[in-house]
């Protein structure tokens, strides 16, 4: 794995928009591997958390037979939480408060998930 090239992109990600609060990339077990997030976020809580987020996804779209999960997206009255998979092995991560433009976060996360991908 090559952190400092994923921080990298992390950082870019996180620049796009002043509303993104975290953006981490985890092991699909919930282990942290690489975050940029400010002093209130968790990492290690959001990685587990965002791991059992994942788990429940993967199995509900499985006895629905739809597909592979690509994305997670939460709403709340005062932002999102955002899941994308990074290959069989990660995922990423994103926070933000509820004035982010979720179209542009999804394409984002999608770029970066798909950058990601290839250093992992």
């Amino acid at each position: 794995m090559q952190a400092d090239k994923i921080e990298s992109i992390l950082s870019k990600f996180i620049s796009k928009s002043s509303h993104i609060e975290a953006v981490a990339v985890m092991s699909r077990d919930g282990l942290p591997l690489v975050s940029c997030t400010d002093e209130t976020v968790d990492t290690g809580t959001l990685s587990a958390m965002s791991a059992s987020l994942l788990s429940l996804s993967e199995r509900t779209l499985s006895n629905m037979s739809k597909g592979d999960l690509q994305q997670v997206l939460i709403q709340g009255t005062e932002g999102f939480v955002i899941l994308v998979r990074v290959g069989d092995s990660a995922v990423l991560s994103i926070t933000s408060s509820f004035d982010s433009r979720l179209g542009m976060l999804l394409h984002e996360a999608r770029l970066s998930a798909q950058k990601i991908e290839s250093l992992l």
